[in-house]
């Protein structure tokens, strides 16, 4: 999770009061972040990757407020003037732009200003891949505003940070943030820019602002853009920063720009309203198991910054603040009344257990599967355990496989796009990780894949084993699985089959009863190259269901 620092005499400023230590730490915990690190004057916490509104004091200040049900700052909206239009860039297509004036400023509002946006910049841009924030002193350029692609070889401008001109392929070679980032757009053809109507650069986009525009304590009048590959994320991004930034003053005020599109299409930031929820209580209070009355729901949305529009009976009118980007059904608003409403009342209102309907037991696939744990390891097998969750590269694209994956919607890391829907990966990566402490790797684990298949999921239980070092062979696998399914009382039959990104002709479908319950096989060495692996890799995978079901019936 991203770890935020901030400034305590900061927070208070902008809360308009102070709270002592323990009442501080109980409202970072209602917020879902971790404390890190406190003293008498700093203050470093976790936030969730799913909070970005988070990222920086003023956000977490307003939340407090809300929490505390201190009054807070109501958004105040004026023209600003400020047109934007946006040329077909091709490969990072979309732009807003949003305006906050009136701002006050100093060293630590710049500190924040500047973890707001790299912190936006990591998780929820990607890395700049997915969107990056650039923000401008407002009085030093002239609008309309052009977001816009040029030669990169032939347009100069002064970058951040820097006190001479560089053209724009320069500024990749020569700059510490160029070749960090100048992956995402040296292979385009055209660079992208923002620029003013006097054709000054202010920013390379996702790269580097321009010296020229940058924002000091001396601003007043702030000037934000964000760019990327989807329209959605980048009016999020802008409206996260925007709703942070109006939190420094007490004149701020919030300005929409529109930006014009070539094929006309129209994106206007910041947005000023949140999602509209339909909020069923009876909903609410059977998720959460409890009994909250209307009255008392809305009260808690409101600690969460929720504009209650309407009741009727159970039904609860909301909408959620502009900067909550992590809200995206009534599930989302009941975890958020739960929360405020306190987990540890829930289940209060219980005079007794529910009643039993029978006696409780072990599951019997849970059950097997800790019987074949107990197997492996007097196999000499080391465990290990990953997560469920993973990447679709390294689980589908790595291996060329025709399976269709559970994918993640709106994922936070690109680590876990997606359910894993077999376990060689993981146990693959098991070994890569580890390759300079070991030679000799004898490995498996037990847990669950899914996948799709003819439109429905398919969850399964599987064992999966792997072996390596640089005499391992099919035959050591094989020697494996037969060792396993004897020990069960069972005897297996191995028949030629092919696996995608394993060797066909070391490869076998592991049969019992003329059923195929799973499959052995050597990793092909070409995925072992990539993955810079030098010695070869046995795995196996068995059907845990399948397997019980066809001892159950010997």
């Amino acid at each position: 999770m991203p770890t935020i620092s901030i400034q305590l005499d900061d927070l208070y400023r902008l809360l308009g009061r102070r709270l002592d230590k323990k009442d501080l730490v109980d409202l970072l915990t209602k917020l879902k972040c971790e404390v890190e690190e406190f003293s008498d004057t700093m203050l470093v916490y976790e936030a969730n990757h799913d909070r970005p509104d988070l990222f920086s004091v003023e956000g977490l200040a307003r939340a407090i407020k809300n929490l505390l049900g201190l009054p807070a700052k109501e958004p105040r909206v004026s023209e600003c003037g400020v047109a934007a239009y946006a040329e077909s860039v091709e490969g990072r297509p979309y732009v807003a732009f949003a305006v906050v004036k009136n701002v006050t400023l100093d060293d630590e509002a710049l500190r924040q200003i500047i973890q707001l946006q790299e912190k936006l910049h990591a998780t929820y841009g990607r890395n700049r891949r997915k969107a990056s924030i650039g923000l401008y002193d407002l009085d030093r350029v002239k609008p309309p505003i052009y977001y816009k692609k040029v030669d990169p070889d032939t347009t100069r401008y002064r970058p951040l940070g820097y006190d001479r001109d560089m053209s724009l392929r320069e500024v990749l070679k020569y700059t510490d943030k160029g070749r960090e980032y100048g992956f995402i757009i040296e292979g385009m053809p055209k660079f992208p820019v923002i620029a003013d109507s006097e054709g000054r650069i202010l920013s390379l986009a996702p790269i580097l602002n321009s010296e020229d525009a940058k924002v000091t304590t001396s601003t007043r009048n702030i000037l934000v853009d964000s760019t990327g590959l989807d329209p959605r994320i980048v009016v999020d991004m802008a409206t996260i920063v925007a709703f942070n930034l109006y939190e420094r003053g007490d004149a701020t005020e919030l300005c929409i720009v529109k930006t014009l599109y070539e094929n006309g299409i129209e994106v206007a930031a910041p947005r000023l309203e949140g999602v509209l929820q339909e909020i069923s209580l009876k909903e609410v209070n059977e998720l959460i198991g409890a009994n909250i009355t209307v009255e008392e729901a809305t009260g808690l949305l409101k600690q969460f910054g929720y504009k209650v529009l309407g009741v009727r009976d159970w039904m609860i009118i909301a909408q959620a603040p502009p900067y909550r980007v992590d809200v995206l059904s009534w599930v989302d608003a009941a975890e958020d009344i739960a929360i405020a409403y306190g987990y540890d009342k829930l289940g209060e209102e219980a005079g007794e257990l529910p009643p039993a309907t029978r006696g409780g037991r072990e599951n019997e696939v849970e059950h097997f599967s800790y019987f074949l744990r107990s197997i492996m390891v007097s196999m000499g097998f080391s465990e290990v355990a990953n997560y469920m969750m993973t990447n679709t590269n390294l689980d589908v694209n790595l291996f060329g496989r025709r399976v269709e994956p559970i994918v993640v919607a709106n994922p936070i890391s690109e680590r876990f796009t997606s359910i894993r829907t077999w376990l060689t990966p993981g146990l693959l990566g098991v070994i890569v990780e580890n390759k300079n402490k070991a030679s000799d790797f004898k490995i498996f684990e037990v847990g669950d894949v899914a996948y799709v298949r003819e439109g429905r999921v398919v969850e399964e239980r599987r064992i999966g084993l792997a072996i390596s070092n640089y005499n391992a062979t099919l035959t050591d696998g094989l020697a494996a699985v037969k060792t396993l399914v004897n020990t069960l009382g069972l005897s297996p039959r191995f028949a030629d089959g092919g696996v995608e990104g394993l060797l066909k002709e070391r490869t076998a479908l592991i049969l019992i009863d003329n059923e195929v319950i799973g499959f052995v096989g050597e990793v092909h060495p070409e995925i072992l190259y990539k993955l810079n692996y030098d010695r070869p890799v046995v795995v196996a995978e068995i059907n845990v269901e399948k397997l019980l079901k066809i001892l159950e019936r010997h």
